[in-house]
């Protein structure tokens, strides 16, 4: 009985963390460079820029101005995706005189304005199910 026990359990294990997040990140400029994804689950974190855990991906890939990425293995919770276009590869937002002269975007969420929005607006949340989030890239 035991051992029946522990079959099912690995095998839950196994289908919650076998699930996929599809992120399609559309709207590049270009294919130079990489992206930088921070991912964050409350505002504190993202106010002090320490994300959970942070992706770099090769933009290489790109076609017709769009990037689509899968993960598999990330933990089910809460979550919100910020994007970097790292053109140059310097792994940090390049700035005019006061502007960011590189593109950035947010889980689901168009932000406009000068002030970093909270979490909650571009948060989803990660279950046993395949998941799709879209970036969209802003450029000012």
């Amino acid at each position: 009985m035991k051992m029946t026990a522990l079959f099912v359990l690995f095998f839950a294990q196994l289908a919650l963390s076998s699930q996929t997040l599809k992120i399609s990140i559309t709207g590049l400029r270009n294919n130079s460079g990489s992206v930088i994804l921070g991912f964050y689950n409350n505002d504190k974190d993202f106010a002090a820029e320490t994300p959970l855990f942070t992706k770099v991906e090769s933009k290489a890939t790109t076609v017709n101005h769009v990037l689509t990425l899968n993960y598999t293995g990330i933990k089910p919770g809460t979550y919100g995706v910020v994007m970097l276009d790292d053109e140059n590869n310097n792994n940090k937002m390049d700035y005019g005189w006061i502007l960011p002269e590189e593109g950035y975007g947010f889980s689901n969420y168009n932000h406009f304005g000068l002030t970093k929005p909270k979490v909650s607006k571009f948060s989803f949340t990660i279950t046993n199910e395949n998941k799709v989030v879209e970036i969209k890239v802003q450029y000012l």
